[in-house]
C-alpha cells in the first residue's frame, strides 16, 4: 500500500486540524492508500483515526515517516506565517526541505498562507516552494492565493484547493441528537439552539461581551447556548469563563472534548444559528447549511466569509453585541441562507486537488 504523509498542526486538540486527519484518512482508504501523520501526540492520533503516526518533535521519527511516504502533503491550517510564532515557519519549511533531501515530492495543499512579516522568512518561503520538487501550491482562499503571488511564488504552481473539511461527512442525525441530549440536559424538541465558538486573541478580554450576548439570546428566544470549543483546552477555558459570567448560566452548555470532528460537524448542524470566531466553526456551520455569523480576528476569516458571499458582522477588536443580535434576529425572523451550491463546488475542487496529489504519486 502506498502512503501519503501530512505535516501540519496535528495532535494539539484543534478540531479544525483534526478534521483533516479524519477526512483524509477516509478518502485515502477508499482509494487503497494509507495515511501517515506527524503528530504531537502520535498514540492518540493512531487510536482516534486508525492511521500511522510519528512524533513531530523527534527528528529520527520525522525522517522515518518521510522515508515511508510516497508523497508529503504540507497542510492544512495556515503553516507558512510568522504571526502566531516565529518558530513554526522554520519547522514547516524544514519538513519540506527534509523531504527534498530524501527525494520525495511535496504538495502544499488545503491551507492558507501568510502573513509573513519578516523579510527573510518571505524569501525562504519563496525559494523553498518554488523548487521543482514542490509540485503544487493549492490554497484554500483567494486572499491566500494573492498573498502567495505577492511574495513571489510562481503563478503556474498556485491553484485553489478549498478546505479539506468541505469533504467531511457527518454521522447519522440520530447520533448527533444523542450527543446533544447527553450534554444539554432538559433540552426540549423545537427549543432554539445557538452555537457559539470563541477564542482568546492578543490578550483582549471579551468575556463580558460574550456573556452579555448569550444572556440576551436566552432572554429573547428562550434559547439554549451551545459552546463548541475548537481548540482544547484554551477555547474550553474561555467558554467556561463566559458561562460563569452569564446570568442564565443554566441555559448554556460546553460540548466536551471527546467527540470526533465529524460528530462536532453534525451536532453544529442541529443549531438554529452559529456564531463563530474560529475559522473552522464557520466552515462547519456552512457545510451543514446553518446560518453563519462570523467575528473576524484574521484575514482568513474574511477570506472564507467572502467565499460564501458574506462578511464579518464585527471584529474581535470591536465586538458589537447589538450588531450580532440584529443578525441573529434576521435569521430567526426568516432570512434564508443556502450555502449548498457553494459547498458542493468547494467539495468538488477539494476532491480534484486530492486527485492531483494521487496523480503525482502514480507518476
Amino acid at each position: 500500500m502506498k502512503n501519503v504523509l501530512i505535516s501540519g498542526y496535528y495532535g494539539f486538540n484543534n478540531t479544525g486540524d483534526e478534521a483533516m486527519i479524519e477526512t483524509m484518512s477516509i478518502l485515502l482508504a477508499k482509494r487503497n492508500y494509507g495515511l501517515i501523520v506527524l503528530s504531537s501526540n502520535p498514540e492518540k492520533t493512531k487510536e482516534s483515526y486508525n492511521v500511522q503516526a510519528y512524533n513531530r518533535y523527534k527528528i529520527s521519527e520525522v525522517i522515518k515517516a518521510i522515508r515511508k511516504a510516497d508523497i508529503i502533503v504540507s497542510g492544512g491550517g495556515t503553516l507558512f506565517q510568522d504571526i502566531t510564532s516565529k518558530k513554526s515557519i522554520w519547522y514547516y519549511l524544514g519538513i519540506v526541505k527534509i523531504a527534498h533531501l530524501l527525494h520525495k515530492k511535496v504538495c502544499v495543499a488545503y491551507q492558507g498562507m501568510g502573513p509573513i512579516d519578516t523579510k527573510m522568512y518571505r524569501r525562504m518561503t519563496k525559494r523553498t516552494l518554488n523548487k521543482k520538487f514542490v509540485r503544487l501550491v493549492a490554497l484554500r482562499d483567494k486572499n491566500a492565493m494573492e498573498y502567495a503571488k505577492e511574495i513571489g511564488i510562481k503563478e503556474d504552481k498556485i491553484t485553489f484547493s478549498s478546505d479539506m473539511v468541505f469533504m467531511m461527512e457527518p454521522p447519522a442525525k440520530e447520533r448527533c441528537m444523542k450527543i446533544l441530549r447527553d450534554n444539554l440536559h432538559g433540552y426540549k424538541d423545537g427549543q432554539v439552539l445557538i452555537g457559539l465558538s470563541v477564542r482568546e486573541w492578543k490578550d483582549k478580554d471579551r468575556t463580558d461581551l460574550f456573556a452579555e450576548l448569550a444572556d440576551k439570546l436566552v432572554e429573547k428566544y428562550n434559547a439554549r447556548i451551545v459552546f463548541f470549543p475548537f481548540h482544547k483546552p484554551k477555547d474550553a477555558e474561555i467558554s467556561k469563563i463566559i458561562i460563569h459570567k452569564m446570568k442564565h448560566e443554566e441555559s448554556a452548555v460546553l460540548i466536551p472534548n471527546r467527540y470526533l470532528p465529524s460528530e462536532i460537524l453534525g451536532t453544529m448542524g442541529l443549531m438554529n444559528v452559529n456564531i463563530g470566531v474560529r475559522l473552522h466553526s464557520l466552515v462547519f456551520s456552512a457545510v451543514m447549511n446553518v446560518p453563519t455569523i462570523g467575528i473576524s480576528y484574521d484575514p482568513k476569516i474574511d477570506g472564507f466569509l467572502e467565499m460564501i458571499n458574506m462578511t464579518p458582522v464585527c471584529t474581535y477588536e470591536d465586538i458589537s453585541v447589538e450588531k450580532l443580535l440584529e443578525h441573529v434576529q434576521n435569521f430567526m425572523e426568516g432570512e434564508r441562507v443556502d450555502y449548498t451550491e457553494k459547498i458542493a463546488e468547494f467539495k468538488r475542487i477539494g476532491e480534484e486537488t486530492l486527485d492531483k496529489i494521487i496523480k503525482e504519486i502514480e507518476e
